[in-house]
């Protein structure tokens, strides 16, 4: 989505192996697409139905970077990724798997087994 917008058989196609270890199917994946502040649903020129980066949102990840941040140090412990996505604002929809790509992106996090914490 970084270089234009993409199609949600395209995306399912693309990241097949990903999907598959969710357990989601390709319903699951428009709902998650519809719920993510950081994208955008739009027509291609084709009449196709695509997904792009919302410019207004598209720093996601640092506000979700930020948010751990903050309620790591609120905590001052390390925390379980399960119980910090359950501590995440409400309407903040997240998956393990993005807590552990905004830790990676972000030098302020770090992830030692299960349990995230300050760098």
């Amino acid at each position: 989505m970084k270089t234009g917008p993409i199609t949600l058989d395209q995306l399912w196609a693309d990241h097949a192996t990903q999907w598959h270890q969710l357990g989601w199917n390709l319903a699951q994946l428009s709902l998650w697409l519809a719920c993510t502040p950081a994208l955008l649903r739009c027509e291609l020129p084709s009449g196709e139905a695509a997904w792009a980066l919302n410019e207004e949102r598209g720093q996601a990840t640092s506000s979700l970077a930020d948010e751990l941040v903050a309620l790591l140090q609120k905590t001052g412990r390390p925390m379980p990724l399960a119980q910090l996505i359950i501590k995440l604002p409400a309407g903040m929809v997240v998956t393990e798997p993005m807590l552990r790509s905004a830790a990676g992106q972000d030098a302020r996090l770090e992830l030692k087994g299960p349990l995230l914490k300050l760098a």
